[in-house]
């Protein structure tokens, strides 16, 4: 199963963002969204699906941290 990950984005250059998950960053397409350092993004494979507001990235964070908990 895959799963997008809430992050949040360091830097952009062009379409590329470099998102940061709880200390590990990665660089992350950002297509057509529009994103800017600071934002919340949703991103799966690589790709940033939707930007979210900081509330739900912090609910997705802690459901994905009790999963893992389980």
């Amino acid at each position: 199963m895959c799963v997008a990950m809430p992050g949040k984005v360091l830097a952009v250059h062009g379409t590329i963002a470099t998102v940061d998950f709880n200390g590990n960053t990665v660089e992350a397409q950002a297509g057509s969204v529009s994103i800017k350092p600071g934002d919340y993004v949703l991103v799966h494979a690589g790709c940033i699906l939707q930007v979210l507001t900081k509330e739900d990235s912090d609910m997705l964070t802690e459901l994905f941290e009790e999963i893992e908990n389980i």
